[in-house]
């Protein structure tokens, strides 16, 4: 299978313009770093591809490929207060396209606070064990030794 996948590999590069296996110039590489430093955020870091637009117009809080840290937990509550009280005053001003917009950022908000909590319910690591080869290899002690009746036991 790995052979057969090298293989694929290797045709699908002869099958490419080579220069796109040139090495890359300080320049481009200067501007692929900064695509990602352009990615953090205040809530966390942005997940969207490089060189892609924003399209969400820079609306973090409603965007799916937010990554949120879960140390900004609290200025993400305190966002989301904040709608409340901004979606009183559209209410209050009869602003009908602002109410449709902070309920949407307000659900979605919601949805990354609940999400955040279930993560933090969460245990963050895993006891594994440790692995018992002879188990792992499919044989037991008990079958080693009768695995190989004609040969000699070896005893420790």
């Amino acid at each position: 299978m790995i052979s057969h996948h090298r293989a694929f590999i290797a045709r699908r590069r002869t099958e490419r313009p080579s220069e796109e296996y040139r090495e890359l110039t300080a320049t481009e590489w200067d501007e692929f770093l900064a695509h990602f430093e352009l990615r953090k955020v205040a809530l966390g870091t942005c997940g969207r591809d490089y060189a892609t637009p924003c399209q969400h117009e820079n609306a973090c809080v409603r965007c799916p490929l937010l990554l949120v840290d879960p140390a900004q937990m609290p200025r993400l509550q305190e966002i989301h207060a904040n709608l409340i009280d901004r979606l009183q005053e559209a209410k209050d001003q009869g602003w009908l396209g602002e109410v449709a917009a902070i309920e949407t950022t307000m659900a979605a908000a919601a949805q990354k606070l609940e999400a955040m909590r279930e993560r933090a319910a969460q245990p963050s690591t895993v006891q594994l064990g440790m692995p018992d080869i002879r188990r792992d290899t499919g044989r037991s002690s008990a079958d080693a030794e009768t695995s190989f009746p004609t040969g000699p036991k070896l005893r420790g």
